[in-house]
């Protein structure tokens, strides 16, 4: 199940007596966490029933005596242990034990973040759990994340406005909400972000995605595309995304050439490539550097890198270094 699915199951009522979170987006999962509080602790005796331990400061022992304990003035209790990864084989093992008859009034949440799910215990605890992954969320899922939650708080947000915020910040979620809780202190009455917005509080502070990639092979930086490729390939962004994301860019840039051949204002412009209008110069300096014969030789570099990635066996990060030193150095 992913971070959707276990809030689809929390607003229909559904819970199991047992959760195993795993994953690096730490931000989902403490959303998560909060959700399952919020429906099943209640705050009146929540300090005689809700328990937190960690896995590097407790044993088995002490976990399970608390989740077998009956709740206190209240139908359940909740026990959340983090940092499972830290705990003894020992611990695993009985909480294992456990789940084959776990209290029916309490609900167990283990959340760690580097969880070795091949072994024994966790396999075992996995397949009595409802089983969550959190995973880092990819460039192209970051501007529906960014819309759903303002919309959770009433507000709304511009595609440009998305595309500034995420080319500055980059994907982690934290990073992101952190940024537009101050861009919202600053909105006053409106109820919508607009780039001004976003421009007035956001700096630069970020991991590298999908748009310092195009840049970089925009402005035909070889050095800076490769380590930005193989950071984006080691936190798990797809290779044919990446090639999917580096056609995208040039075929705005084949747009933009076009549009500029035909003297269009910078509004005409924006409105025929879908490029923001803040990104046109920007974009305008990239489409300088390759002809249009060079460009079509790039879409069909582009193409045959895409073949390569879904037929050979030539591994991703060797493919995809080759094909920007041909666009950066070759063409």
């Amino acid at each position: 199940m992913n971070y959707h699915g276990l809030l689809d199951q929390i607003k229909k009522g559904k819970f199991s007596s047992a959760y195993l979170f795993v994953g690096p987006e730490d931000y989902l999962v403490e959303i998560a966490l909060d959700k399952l509080i919020a429906a099943k602790v209640d705050p009146a005796t929540r300090e005689f029933n809700f328990d937190t331990f960690y896995g590097e400061d407790t044993e088995g022992a002490k976990i399970l005596d608390t989740a077998n304990a009956y709740p206190m003035m209240a139908e359940s209790r909740m026990v959340v242990v983090k940092n499972l990864h830290k705990l003894s084989s020992s611990a695993l093992d009985r909480i294992a034990k456990y789940l084959v008859k776990p209290s029916p009034s309490t609900l167990l949440v283990l959340i760690g973040e580097k969880v070795d799910l091949r072994t024994k215990a966790i396999s075992r605890i996995k397949a009595k759990s409802c089983f969550v992954e959190f995973k880092p969320l990819y460039d192209r899922q970051i501007p529906g994340w960014i819309r759903e939650h303002l919309q959770e708080r009433g507000l709304e947000i511009s595609q440009d406005a998305i595309l500034l915020l995420q080319s500055r910040i980059g994907n982690n979620l934290r990073n992101i909400v952190n940024e537009l809780d101050k861009i919202i202190v600053n909105l006053n009455s409106s109820k919508k972000i607009d780039v001004e917005d976003v421009q007035k509080v956001v700096g630069f502070s970020k991991n590298f995605s999908i748009f310092d990639l195009t840049d970089a092979v925009g402005f035909k930086d070889l050095s800076k595309a490769l380590a930005i490729s193989n950071q984006m390939l080691e936190s798990g962004e797809s290779p044919t995304a990446i090639i999917a994301m580096i056609t995208r860019h040039f075929a705005n840039l084949v747009k933009l050439k076009a549009a500029v051949s035909k003297n269009k204002s910078q509004s005409e412009i924006s409105a025929l490539t879908g490029i923001p209008s803040f990104f046109i110069n920007k974009t305008k300096q990239m489409a300088g550097n390759f002809s249009t014969n060079e460009l079509e030789r790039v879409f069909d570099m582009l193409l045959k890198t895409d073949l390569v990635l879904k037929t050979s066996q030539q591994p991703p990060h060797i493919a995809l270094q080759t094909l920007l030193v041909q666009i950066i150095k070759k063409i």
